[in-house]
């Protein structure tokens, strides 16, 4: 087994241009994750256990032995892209509103919001459609999420922090 303990750069740095790549598929809910244990493409074990919070972006090389890289490769998966180009402002606040209400990882493409689809396109869509804006338009496709880097508001790994005595903290929805 390879154990990776840092990521040593992107694929496509000049120092990696003349090695095989070898790919290992990490989806966007895992590429957080400090610790994991996987396969690449070619059957090779690897044990990540990085030493603090990181993102294992699309491109990240994992190892290196002078040969071949192991690249994280991330794969599309199902996201709902919402167009903010023909909405108000106030449109677009309110449905960053209800998307941070569930604590929805999305990130901000262009004039798009992308947000993961993790149970159904129907249940995804629910909060933002029960908001009736007009000119709303949302659609469902397959792409790679997050792969740069951690989505804008990362509601996936949201944690509550022991709150002080008569602090009050209300979710709505």
């Amino acid at each position: 087994m390879l154990l990776v303990n840092q990521i040593l750069g992107r694929a496509d740095a000049p120092r990696f241009s003349h090695r095989q790549h070898v790919a290992v598929s990490i989806s966007a809910h895992d590429a957080g994750r400090r610790r994991m244990r996987l396969h690449a493409e070619d059957g090779t074990e690897l044990g990540i256990d990085l030493p603090r919070q990181n993102w294992l972006f699309h491109g990240a090389v994992l190892y290196d032995d002078g040969a071949r890289i192991v690249v994280v490769a991330r794969p599309a998966e199902p996201v709902m892209v919402i167009a903010l180009l023909d909405l108000t402002p106030e449109a677009a606040f309110r449905i960053g509103h209800a998307l941070g209400n569930r604590h929805s990882p999305s990130e901000l493409r262009g004039n798009e919001i992308v947000v993961p689809v993790t149970d159904t396109p129907e249940l995804a869509s629910r909060p933002v459609l029960a908001l009736g804006l007009p000119d709303l338009a949302i659609r469902f496709e397959h792409r790679r999420f997050a792969a740069d880097g951690p989505p804008i508001c990362t509601g996936a790994t949201h944690e509550h922090p022991q709150h002080h005595v008569g602090h009050a903290h209300r979710h709505h929805g």
